[in-house]
């Protein structure tokens, strides 16, 4: 069982947020564990959308994004002594890696898309974090993909 386990997260993939917990819980220390939320606010990251968020604009995202996490962990039934969450900015398999060397995780909880012909090209956030991330890496696949097999 793992004591601090880092869950990133995707909000807008609210169906698979289930399966995610469950997974977490799953491999969480029942007694001492704690789970660590994390999203990546990608926007500055990508040039294009960087000129159109300011800086009040961007808080204002950061803060709906935080509230948002944690009503994802009350929807769960995670009790908030067993739940910390974290807001980062930029690239997500950097922001995650860089998460879970900050927060000391040992294992990381993930979702992952259908793996496909473009992983192989410029590899999925999953691939880079396992591939880079010292703990354990569970991955979680997405619904939608599961559901078309």
């Amino acid at each position: 069982m793992f004591k601090k386990i880092l869950v990133p997260l995707h909000l807008d993939y609210v169906d698979n947020h289930e399966k995610l917990f469950s997974g977490a819980l799953k491999v969480l220390e029942k007694e001492v564990g704690i789970l660590s939320l994390l999203y990546v606010n990608e926007n500055r990251a990508h040039g294009s959308v960087y000129p159109i968020l300011d800086e009040e604009n961007e808080k204002h995202y950061n803060h709906d994004a935080y509230v948002q996490l944690q009503n994802i962990a009350k929807k769960h039934k995670i009790s908030e002594d067993k739940v910390v969450f974290n807001i980062r900015d930029g690239s997500a398999h950097r922001e995650i890696i860089e998460e879970a060397r900050r927060v000391n995780a040992d294992a990381i909880v993930m979702m992952a898309n259908k793996p496909g012909i473009g992983s192989y090209f410029i590899s999925s956030t999953a691939e880079r974090v396992i591939r880079h991330v010292a703990c354990s890496v569970f991955v979680i696949r997405l619904t939608d993909y599961l559901d078309n097999k």
